[in-house]
């Protein structure tokens, strides 16, 4: 089974874009529930900047 997981949280209000320390850390944490990472893409604005990472896990 396949699932899409949505990660945008960030350090601060106005810090530009999403946590990557805290992304990794999640990653982590999926990991070690059995899940298996398949790919991280990056959600970016019309401008370019990075609003939010899409992750696909796998079972």
């Amino acid at each position: 089974m396949r699932r899409v997981v949505i990660f945008n949280k960030k350090k601060h209000f106005f810090w530009p874009g999403p946590d990557v320390e805290l992304l990794n850390q999640e990653m982590e944490q999926i990991e070690q529930d059995g899940w298996k990472v398949l790919s991280v893409t990056a959600n970016c604005d019309f401008l370019g900047n990075i609003g939010s990472f899409t992750i696909l896990i796998e079972s």
